[in-house]
């Protein structure tokens, strides 16, 4: 049996071989067919002003929801007609239109954000490429519609990511290969960003450090500020950041720095036993 929009559900064995066949249906459909078809029930959208609400919330569902509310009573007898083309063509046609108009892999959409963070899990990637697509991701986070200070780790769960486990795979490494400083700068902002618009682990915090102790390794322009304002937000983390920085400031053999941040840390008292430990383990490798 060929499968046609106007093919009857009951014609199908079960709702799985359905779906399947509804799924392959829509697929070899154009947007342009799918609207003339919508046109003839009644519902007059035009791929303009789905591009026009998508471009102001850059938000898939958002999209969806409002054109379904809109449409409201059309799709309700659409989907009486219990034919194969039934209310699920606006949904097939938004994002038609969508994927058709716009570059999917710089739009700041969550949908469009877990695609691309799901396929960097999955995948194998040069180091390098996996870095320059979590650029991309983070710029795209931090333009994504939300809320400030919204939870972004549930943001992604649904979709079946881990974001914190994501983001500490993407930088395990990132002090093990060569960089250009000016990366490293660009992705240390962003990563102080995400910090000031979502709440977030303090395993970002462990990140952040990292990357600033690498970044070390290429420049030491506004060292000082980037400590002062860590040490000021995160306390608790004080001696393992001048550890981290004092470990690169050693290994490039910039011995006036190390031994100012010496002398700092040396005048901070240890809140805990933790940050007693380490500031004796300082004390050893670089007194």
């Amino acid at each position: 049996m060929k499968t046609t929009i106007h093919t009857l559900k009951k014609e199908y064995k079960d709702n799985q071989t359905y779906l399947n066949e509804k799924q392959k249906l829509f697929q070899n459909l154009t947007y342009h067919m799918i609207e003339k078809e919508l046109h003839h029930n009644d519902i007059d959208i035009k791929y303009e002003e789905v591009l026009n609400y998508y471009n102001d919330c850059k938000d898939t569902d958002e999209t969806i929801a409002y054109f379904d509310e809109k449409y409201d009573q059309q799709l309700d007898r659409l989907g009486e007609k219990n034919e194969m083309f039934d209310d699920d063509a606006l949904v097939y046609y938004i994002v038609k239109v969508i994927e058709h108009h716009e570059d999917i892999h710089q739009v700041p959409d969550k949908n469009y954000i877990a695609s691309d963070i799901i396929d960097l899990i999955q995948k194998d990637h040069d180091y390098y490429d996996l870095l320059e697509q979590t650029q991309s991701i983070m710029k795209r986070l931090i333009k994504m519609k939300h809320e400030k200070n919204q939870d972004l780790q549930n943001t992604f769960s649904p979709y079946g990511i881990d974001l914190e486990q994501f983001f500490t795979r993407v930088f395990q490494e990132i002090d093990y290969v060569e960089h250009q400083g000016s990366f490293l700068t660009k992705i240390y902002s962003l990563l102080k960003e995400l910090q000031n618009e979502y709440a977030l682990s303090l395993r970002y915090v462990e990140i952040q450090m990292d990357v600033l102790s690498t970044l070390t390794k290429y420049t030491q322009e506004n060292l000082d500020e980037e400590i002062k304002e860590l040490c000021k937000n995160y306390p608790q983390y004080r001696f393992m950041l001048y550890y981290k920085i004092m470990t690169t400031l050693q290994q490039i053999g910039n011995n006036d720095l190390l031994k100012k941040y010496y002398q700092e840390i040396n005048t901070c008292i240890p809140m805990n036993e933790e940050q007693k430990d380490l500031l004796e383990v300082i004390q050893e490798i670089f007194g």
